[in-house]
């Protein structure tokens, strides 16, 4: 008589499993994050699991430069990758460091993934450092993050060591939060976005409003030189008395500067052809003020910008 078959289970595989609610791990994946983070080298990520920063202080998107980029990544994919650190809370996604642009390009033509740095050490300080290098920082966005770095308890010369700049910078652009409707019309409509010559002008505003509003109000060129002039009119001699020890000094050294004559510097940038300030100082580095034939001023990324014609007078 036979002995009836017993049949065994192996259970061993319960000793390997783990609780449904606790995420595991893709091993591989990790150590292929890991061994790209080594090496340098950047990872093609999914597109759908990279989340923007709420905190990223660049907001302002040109629609004209937003579709050439969409047209660049259809055609040649993403050439620069963007960088990233891991979701502070979910697994599997990750928050965008910089390249909101590209991001935002490579979801509106279809891509499925974007190369990408891993960047564990990401502050809000390299982001704003990171979009000021690459000239795509705009002066109000740049005055939003010093304000909540101010907020946060900061000073204004810690925020302005800390982005590399110096201070005056830092204050100059405080003066594109909440300014005066007349200024806040004037930067939002492109007729001047140079910080300094905003600063100057809203700082005229406090001691004579109505007649600022007025002048604001007309078709008049805002740049640094128009305002100057209009706050030597409206500040009257009062000033000259104060500047008139200077002044002499400047006769007495005449002699010597009257002899060097500052060329004329003719560029374009964007298609559009203007004259190099080359009086002033920029607010951001590597930045050109640029006096165009429309009658606008504005500072420009220098690396842009396209030597046209230089004039010795």
């Amino acid at each position: 008589m036979k002995k009836p078959m017993t049949a065994t289970l192996d259970l061993t595989a319960l000793d390997r499993t783990t609780p449904t609610s606790v995420p595991t791990p893709d091993p591989i994946a990790k150590e292929r994050i890991v061994t790209a983070e080594v090496l340098g080298r950047p990872l093609q990520i999914q597109v759908k699991d990279i989340d923007e920063d709420p905190g990223q202080p660049r907001q302002e998107f040109s629609a004209e430069s937003m579709e050439e980029l969409e047209n660049s990544i259809r055609l040649h994919g993403v050439k620069t990758p963007i960088s990233i650190r891991p979701h502070p809370t979910e697994q599997k996604r990750w928050i965008l460091n910089f390249g909101a642009r590209r991001l935002r390009a490579s979801k509106a033509v279809g891509k499925a993934t974007i190369p990408a740095f891993v960047d564990r050490s990401h502050t809000d300080y390299q982001q704003v450092i990171e979009n000021l290098q690459r000239e795509d920082l705009k002066p109000r966005e740049l005055a939003i993050f010093i304000k909540r770095k101010m907020d946060e308890g900061e000073k204004q010369a810690q925020i302005a060591e800390l982005l590399g700049v110096n201070r005056s910078m830092v204050t100059n652009h405080l003066a594109l939060i909440d300014p005066p409707a007349c200024i806040d019309e004037i930067y939002t409509s492109g007729k001047c976005s140079s910080a300094k010559t905003l600063y100057d002008l809203r700082n005229l505003h406090k001691e004579f409003p109505k007649e600022v509003e007025r002048w604001c109000s007309t078709d008049q060129e805002i740049t640094r030189a128009t305002v100057s002039t209009l706050s030597a009119k409206l500040r009257g001699p009062q000033k000259q008395k104060i500047a008139s020890p200077k002044v002499e000094q400047v006769r007495e050294e005449q002699p010597i500067s009257s002899s060097v004559t500052m060329p004329s510097l003719i560029v374009i940038f964007q298609d559009r052809s203007g004259t190099v300030d080359l009086q002033h100082a920029p607010q951001q580095p590597n930045h050109l003020i640029i006096n165009f034939a429309d009658g606008k001023q504005e500072e420009v990324p220098a690396r842009q910008c396209q030597i046209e014609q230089i004039i010795f007078q």
